[in-house]
């Protein structure tokens, strides 16, 4: 089916789900004249703005949404909107109407932050306690956002309680966090702090040295550790009526080791001798250690100060900010094959690391200049400081050092200046407009500059009194992309300051949608919407971040990227019963001359369908209900779904270089790129919190759930291995076998929360 045909379905689709929401919208707002309605949940839209692809979720909804390990998570809720993928189950990753992981910006209470996952990505790096809301954005971005293409998550922790102290302790099967709040001078400073962190290591700990016991006498040991925290704060001071000031903090890091040691048992065994058992004789051995191990560790450290000025009708918004990303992976070897020589020692390391640091200053002013008019402006400035790749191998052999480094060691330093204008005109009871630009100027090293404008449109129609038609258009830039050949986001991918080498990631939106308020407390939306993208970042066929050989330019080439679709939600509230539904359906390519010949090809998330249903049913004060059921078509993969012998292949596109025992085993041949989807991905998730409120007016909480309720087993890649594990001699016994591999099961989780 060509493009345009796809086109053509999508517009049918469209247009028919947009004519039954008129309809339908017209028919209940005709009978009964409603007051505007904005639903703060899953999917809040206002009729009357001109907000497009915007949510809003409190802390506390995303507290009670069921999840894997009983673990409220900012970056998960948003995985049932539609248009939002998370990619592979269970992980946290964030793909927004086609995007890349990379471009969506996480801002904690004005501070950017960079890859924001624990656990490889099953947690996010947000303490859920410590949020008082969260301002989501996929389409119609206001003109203050910029630096990123696909989406904004701007979050918003809690304020400190100025007159009372109050806090929370949770306990789950995995994490555990305190949060608290505290006047420091009663209605002029307060703070309120949250500390979250991982109790694996707790378990694993003894678990490891149970096992060590047990191998002591083989001349094994494992070793492992992972642990991780994060710490916010927030500092608050009323200087008078008119001026707040308030200084945030953040810190979150992840440390994770893994590897084995090999060394002579103190008891070799025993030998039958003359009918007897007797140790074997160890006099003369060899006593010796092999050790391996991988660490791997990230995080983020930052500060903001921000400052609001209110004169009269005039805000004035001032914000200082400081942020820092950095990730350091180690391979590690040592051994020595006898301790009573030196000679025999031998150490090996190898090692990557890659930071990001940002100096940011922001000033905003937001004006009502007439009753049908408001201006919000401002200027931005920020220093980028990178070191794409820094690669360290050591090595020693006997008493003599050999040490060097190799690879990159660079610093690339960015200017980045960009000043940004919303103008809000309301033309009246039917349309309203908001038209705006942002215009960002980098300066790179050497002298060279690059130049961006991106102008901002959203248009607001009403239909009727309470059915709305809305459009928009935005322009986006990015000057740092984040390369990997997972479908995991993981630390070990690195941030490179493409601006430096090549012009911005640049993308273009353009959404129209139909917005209703009906009776009955229900809400719907329909929105279409079209993306274009150049100037992408991948790795060259056969490159990866491992090649020390080349430097971070010459391992990546330049492509672009296309994607579009449709987005459904509803909303219905009816008495203690909350539901949502959401649909989207899309289409996500990519085209790079140097991958794939040049090829078009399907992107890794070419999600065609999702459909998110979420429940909540509030029994009583003293109990919750909740259920989430999500259904997604397979990500994509690149597979080998044909095997031949290289002497006899006729396939044109042959590799020229063969492998180790390809007469017994064969030539793998790939067609394309992403060339097999997997299978549709669907789980039910269930929930239900347990209040009980004491004597003493503090309150205690259960929260139980269970994840993936009715196990399904969903394919995260597939693995193509010899059936029986044999390597054949002849061509005719060649057996591949094709198995999916799953890793999350049913995941019952329970936590506890203490508030007081």
């Amino acid at each position: 089916m060509t493009i345009v045909s796809r086109l053509r379905v999508l517009l049918t689709w469209g247009s028919t789900l947009l004519v039954a929401v008129c309809a339908w919208g017209q028919q209940h707002v005709d009978s009964l004249k409603l007051p505007e309605v904005i639903v703060s949940g899953m999917t809040g839209r206002n009729v009357q703005s001109t907000d497009m692809g915007h949510v809003n979720l409190s802390g506390e909804k995303i507290l009670h949404l069921p999840s894997l390990f009983g673990e409220g998570d900012v970056v998960k809720a948003l995985h049932t909107l539609p248009g939002v993928s998370q990619g592979v189950e269970g992980f946290s990753g964030l793909y927004v109407h086609g995007g890349e992981g990379d471009q969506n910006v996480f801002l904690y209470q004005g501070l950017p932050l960079y890859h924001v996952g624990h656990l490889g990505g099953v947690f996010s790096a947000f303490n859920a306690a410590t949020v008082d809301n969260i301002d989501f954005y996929k389409a119609a971005y206001p003109a203050r956002y910029g630096g990123f293409v696909s989406s904004v998550v701007d979050i918003k922790m809690k304020r400190p309680d100025f007159e009372k102290t109050a806090g929370s302790f949770t306990v789950g099967l995995l994490t555990g966090n305190v949060c608290l709040t505290t006047p420091v001078v009663k209605d002029r400073l307060a703070v309120v702090v949250g500390v979250r962190r991982s109790l694996i290591d707790l378990f694993t700990i003894p678990v490891l040295a149970i096992i060590n016991a047990s191998k002591k006498k083989d001349g094994e040991k494992k070793i492992g550790y992972y642990a991780f925290a994060d710490a916010n704060a927030r500092i608050d001071w009323k200087a008078s009526a008119a001026l707040r000031m308030s200084l945030v903090g953040y810190y979150g890091h992840d440390r994770f080791k893994l590897g084995e040691k090999d060394f002579d048992a103190p008891n070799l065994g025993y030998t039958w001798v003359d009918g007897k058992l007797v140790p074997d004789n160890t006099e003369g051995m060899l006593h010796y250690y092999d050790q391996s191990t991988s660490s791997l560790s990230w995080g983020n450290v930052g500060t903001a100060l921000n400052a609001h000025l209110t004169l009269g009708t005039l805000h004035l918004t001032a914000l200082g900010a400081f942020t820092r990303y950095s990730s350091h992976y180690d391979q590690r070897h040592e051994a020595q094959s006898d301790l009573a020589n030196a000679g025999t020692y031998a150490f090996n390391l190898y090692g990557t690391r890659n930071t990001v640091a940002d100096f940011m200053g922001m000033l905003m002013a937001y004006v009502p200049v007439a009753p049908f008019y408001t201006l919000e402006a401002g200027l931005t400035g920020t220093h980028h400081r990178f070191m794409p790749e820094r690669i360290t191998h050591k090595a020693r052999q006997g008493s003599q050092p050999i040490e060097g480094q190799q690879g990159a060691n660079e610093i690339v330093n960015v200017g980045e200046v960009s000043l940004y204008a919303d103008n809000n005109i309301d033309l009246g009871p039917v349309v309203k407009l908001n038209l705006g630009g942002r215009v960002t100027k980098w300066m790179v090293q050497k002298g060279r500059h690059r130049l961006a404008f991106e102008p901002r449109l959203a248009a607001r129609v009403m239909l009727a009194r309470e059915v709305s038609l809305k459009c928009s258009y935005t322009v986006m830039h990015q000057a740092v992309q984040q390369v990997s050949t997972n479908y995991v986001n993981l630390p070990t991918d690195l941030w490179l300051p493409t601006i430096a080498v090549a012009p911005p990631l640049k993308c273009r939106q353009l959404s129209a949608g139909v917005f209703c308020n009906m009776a009955h407390g229900t809400s719907a939306s329909v929105e279409l919407w079209y993306k274009r993208l150049w100037n992408l970042v991948e790795y060259r066929e056969g490159v990866s971040v491992f090649n020390t050989s080349l430097i971070w330019r010459e391992k990546t080439t330049l492509g672009r990227g296309w994607c579009y679709g449709l987005d459904v939600s509803a909303f219905h509230r009816l008495g203690k019963v909350e539901g949502t539904l959401g649909y989207g359906l899309m289409w996500n390519y990519r085209k790079f001359d140097r991958l794939n010949k040049g090829r078009r090809f399907p992107a890794k998330f070419d999600n065609r369908h999702k459909i998110d249903l979420t429940l909540t049913y509030h029994r009583s004060e003293k109990i919750d209900f909740s259920a989430s059921w999500t259904y997604m078509t397979g990500n994509r993969i690149t597979l080998s779904v044909y095997n031949y012998d290289i002497y006899g292949s006729l396939f044109p596109d042959a590799p020229h270089t063969i492998p180790p025992f390809v007469e017994e085993t064969g030539v793998d041949y790939y067609a394309s790129r992403n060339n097999y989807r997997l299978p549709a991905f669907h789980r039910l998730n269930l929930g239900m919190t347990l209040k009980h409120k004491r004597r003493n007016g503090h309150m205690s909480m259960w929260n139980f759930s269970l994840y993936n309720a009715y196990w399904r087993q969903n394919a995260i890649t597939i693995k193509k291995d010899d059936d029986n594990g044999v390597l054949f001699t002849s061509a005719s016994d060649w057996h591949r076998a094709f198995k999916a591999v799953s890793i999350i099961p049913i995941m019952p989780s329970v936590s506890y929360t203490y508030e007081f």
